[in-house]
């Protein structure tokens, strides 16, 4: 089973998206930052550092949110999600991709990666937000 980190950062209220970038698996679908977690790495540790990677954000504490497993064609994932706060510095994307921020109220589960409708959920409930869809 594939093990990935996720990093949902909450800043002024707002969490940071990114597109999947096209030509690849579920390309155009808006995402949190995240990737896969290195052999004999903490999924806190490969939250921060893909989040890194990924946006240049640096800096933050990681507060574990969910653990969700979800069965894609492709085979099985295990998403580690954790709430990451007190990141320095200004999003930009390493692939070029497109990044936005968006109001936890405001996500929308149904142009994001399956895996990733029930991390929306949760989210919304942890925060007392109700949430779009449901």
């Amino acid at each position: 089973m594939l093990q990935v980190a996720l990093a949902i950062v909450l800043r002024d209220d707002m969490t940071l998206l990114a597109r999947r970038p096209p030509g690849g698996h579920l390309e155009g679908l808006w995402e949190f930052p995240g990737g896969k977690i290195e052999p004999g790495e903490q999924p806190s540790a490969a939250a921060l550092r893909e989040l890194h990677e990924e946006t240049g954000l640096a800096g933050g504490t990681a507060e574990k949110l969910t653990c969700v497993t979800h069965a894609y064609e492709t085979g099985p994932v295990e998403l580690h999600v954790y709430l990451v706060t007190g990141t320095r510095g200004t999003p930009v994307h390493h692939a070029g991709a497109e990044m936005r921020w968006v109001a936890p109220a405001d996500l929308d589960p149904a142009g994001m990666p399956p895996a990733n409708q029930a991390v929306v959920r949760t989210l919304c409930r942890h925060l007392n937000v109700q949430g779009k869809g449901f």
